[in-house]
């Protein structure tokens, strides 16, 4: 009898745990609603098309290729620098879609708008082009898309130019850029528009270029 003997477990413990794994379940699950409810999405801007720019005359074509990041920067988390070594990602601070879509419609934006003779248009969207005109293709390359620990919004990295001729593309400009803006205030909100000007600063300097690259045939 002694060997066929069983402990009996309290029922109490068994109701006690049980109560404890749906609080916790709860406190998860209220933790997870209220961190998506306080999430704060962000945008570029590089300004406004210009009116009636297909219906110009226009002297080339300027393809703009989606912008590279490398590594975090790519993630929709906006990137802050807190070490030399180390970038930290907003948890409650995201692009409203990934940062390269958001670069490449201002740089489209930014571009078109100084290029009033060109027609400016995203790779996407390259069977548009006319083929008689000179084209050229921008692709951005960025290794910094972020806050430093200066107080300011960084971007920097490489643009390269081509010229496409029938099926080759031949580099005509190339440029490494680093452009800094300080922050106005505190807050993801200022360090956005410091981004902003920063990327309006490194399309301004490529407009140049590409000015110079149509008047020269």
């Amino acid at each position: 009898m002694i060997n066929n003997w069983q402990p009996i477990q309290p029922q109490g413990n068994n109701n006690t745990m049980r109560i404890l794994l749906v609080s916790v379940l709860f406190l998860l699950l209220g933790g997870c609603s209220s961190q998506v409810d306080t999430i704060s999405y962000y945008q570029l801007d590089g300004g406004e098309f210009a009116p009636n720019k297909l219906g110009k005359q226009a002297r080339a074509n300027i393809i703009v290729s989606n912008p590279k990041l490398t590594g975090h920067l790519a993630n929709r988390g906006i990137a802050v620098e807190v070490a030399p070594l180390q970038i930290q990602s907003a948890n409650g601070h995201l692009w409203s879609s990934s940062p390269s879509e958001l670069l490449l419609q201002a740089s489209v934006v930014n571009l078109d708008n100084q290029l009033s003779q060109s027609r400016v248009i995203p790779l996407q969207l390259e069977s548009a082009i006319n083929a008689t005109l000179p084209t050229f293709r921008v692709d951005y390359y960025l290794t910094k898309f972020q806050a430093n620990q200066n107080g300011e919004g960084v971007i920097a990295g490489i643009v390269t130019v081509y010229k496409l001729e029938h099926t080759s593309a031949t580099i005509v400009y190339t440029q490494g850029f680093n452009q800094a803006v300080s922050l106005d205030d505190d807050g993801y909100g200022p360090l956005v528009s410091a981004l902003n000007s920063a990327w309006n600063n490194v399309n301004n300097a490529v407009a140049t270029e590409l000015k110079a690259l149509i008047d020269k045939g």
